[in-house]
């Protein structure tokens, strides 16, 4: 190992504190506790630089406990050691490296701090994070935001956002050595400071800092809601007013109700300022953009015997069992129907399945085929048409005219049926009004109706005397209108005629008036006394 030469001693009029330089072995120089890089990083190229040129710019030491800090140099004195301990020293060249020895440092941790900045600052940026770190090391040896500015020649916005990003937490610092957040941005980020979860929400996958801008601004909003939520709860709480939780399915399909979109039985709405600190009644808060609106409800309208004005599709209990009863009901006439159509099936085919019984049914079948022939469209059971007629309906291509009305009025039964299933299944056919009329000739032709038919009966019949009773009742409010429409217009024909004779009347008037004054024209004029 090579001693340390000095290549150039102090002057003699020098202080003892005056900087010289020296050449000294790297591996034996101290590095500095409150280095500002806390990784060197790779060391390869400069490793290979040095160990074939040198090192051409001096580090700088200070002299302390027994040898040499380094202040300034780090990376320069590491790759130039690894070069010695690899024995890829250039050979014939001294085992040491330029040192710019300041004994005027010595003891001054901050002006060592300082150096460190000023010197990383001009070379390889330092991360964001490592900058704060020395300000921060600074502020704890007593120097305020404007001496730091001013000893490293920043701004002091500069520092500042430096020193607020050491309080911010990893996450905010590794955005920050990562490029997406700047010192800029910390001033906003720093009113979340305490809130952790809300710093690594903003922080995390954004790509620069006008992401983080973004966020900053919808977390900012968030808070801000939150307050006004805050805020309004305490002031409804004070008032009386119960906060109640959103239901699951509001505001469409729950029990509790908006008070303003309710009225009472006789239709007068409620005032919610009247009734919001009542029994029953209390307040949901709800978010907005960036407010908080306190909705005043009903919690339990039916109760109230209130009616809804409002969109819902709530069903208070009593009408959902009602609504499945019904439905029950209704699933068992579908059962009892379909059993009903399989007795009346053998009735139709004991009565009309022959030539003779065929015949009572032709003239209703022909007329079907006349007037309504797109009823004998609808889709026929073909098993029912063989056992009516015997046969298939293409027979009738060729069949003669008794099996060719056979198959007329089977057509015809069919189409029938097929509407009766329709509507006993509960689907919409164009001819329902046909039903009440094929059941009631069964009857005269002597078949007995099932209960569930008698009752599909009676309710089409209900149906359509409410349909007629509509009808009924429109016709009547047009014929109404029409009244109302034809009175205001002869009530506007005689203002006009009494408008034309009060004309008339004034321009008689005004003739006599011109007759008078010409009359006095021709009169002489009265002679004067004499």
């Amino acid at each position: 190992m090579t001693a340390p030469t000095k290549a150039r001693r102090p002057r003699a009029k020098a202080t003892a504190t005056a900087p010289y330089l020296a050449q000294l072995d790297p591996r034996e120089l101290i590095a500095h506790p409150s280095n500002l890089r806390n990784q060197l990083g790779d060391l390869t190229e400069l490793r290979a630089s040095i160990a074939a040129h040198g090192v051409w710019q001096a580090l700088t030491v200070v002299p302390e406990d027994g040898g040499h800090r380094i202040v300034a140099g780090h990376r320069r004195a590491a790759a130039a050691a690894e070069a010695l301990e690899a024995g890829e020293w250039a050979e014939g060249q001294p085992q040491t490296v330029p040192c710019l020895v300041r004994p005027d440092m010595a003891g001054l941790a901050p002006d060592q701090i300082v150096g460190m900045l000023v010197e990383n600052d001009q070379r390889a940026d330092l991360t964001e994070s490592e900058r704060a770190a020395g300000y921060a090391q600074l502020e704890l040896f007593g120097l305020d935001v404007t001496e730091i500015a001013r000893r490293t020649g920043r701004k002091q916005e500069h520092v500042q956002s430096a020193l607020k990003l050491t309080k911010l937490g990893t996450a905010a610092t590794e955005a920050a050595d990562a490029g997406r957040l700047s010192l800029e941005d910390v001033a906003e980020l720093a009113e979340f400071e305490d809130d952790p979860k809300v710093m690594e929400k903003i922080l995390k996958e954004v790509g620069n800092g006008w992401g983080i801008k973004h966020k900053v601004g919808e977390e900012r909003r968030k808070r801000k809601v939150k307050q006004a939520t805050a805020d309004l709860t305490a002031e409804l709480e004070a008032a009386g007013v119960t906060i109640v939780k959103k239901p699951n399915e509001w505001p469409y399909n729950c029990a509790m109700a908006r008070v303003d979109q309710l009225e009472t039985a006789d239709g007068q709405e409620i005032d919610p300022e009247a009734v919001k600190a009542l029994d029953g009644y209390g307040a949901l808060v709800e978010d907005r953009w960036d407010s908080a609106e306190a909705i005043i409800v009903c919690l339990d309208p039916d109760a109230h015997g209130y009616k809804r004005t409002g969109h819902s599709y709530y069903k208070s209990p009593a009408a959902k069992a009602a609504e499945e009863a019904a439905a029950k009901a209704k699933e068992e006439l579908r059962a009892r129907l379909k059993e009903s159509a399989a007795v009346r099936r053998r009735f139709l085919v004991e009565k009309y399945g022959s030539a003779k019984g065929a015949k009572t049914l032709l003239i209703e079948a022909m007329r079907f085929a006349v007037v309504w022939p797109d009823f004998l469209n609808y889709r026929p059971d073909r098993e029912l048409i063989k056992e009516l007629a015997g046969g298939e309906l293409n027979d009738a291509a060729t069949a003669g005219q008794d099996r060719v009305s056979r198959l007329l009025v089977a057509r015809m039964i069919g189409a029938q049926e097929h509407n009766v299933e329709q509507v006993a299944d509960g689907r919409w056919v164009a001819h329902k009004d046909l039903i009440v009329l094929w059941l009631n000739r069964l009857e005269e032709d002597g078949y007995e109706l099932s209960d569930a038919e008698a009752a599909m009966r009676a309710r089409l019949v209900a149906d359509e005397e409410e349909r007629k009773r509509a009808a009924a009742e429109e016709e009547a409010e047009q014929l109404a209108y029409e009244e109302e429409l034809a009175a205001e217009e002869e009530a506007g024909d005689g203002d006009q005629d009494d408008a034309a004779e009060d004309t008339g009347a004034e321009d008689a008037e005004g003739e006599r008036d011109a007759d008078c004054a010409e009359a006095d024209a021709e009169q002489p004029e009265a002679e004067g006394d004499e």
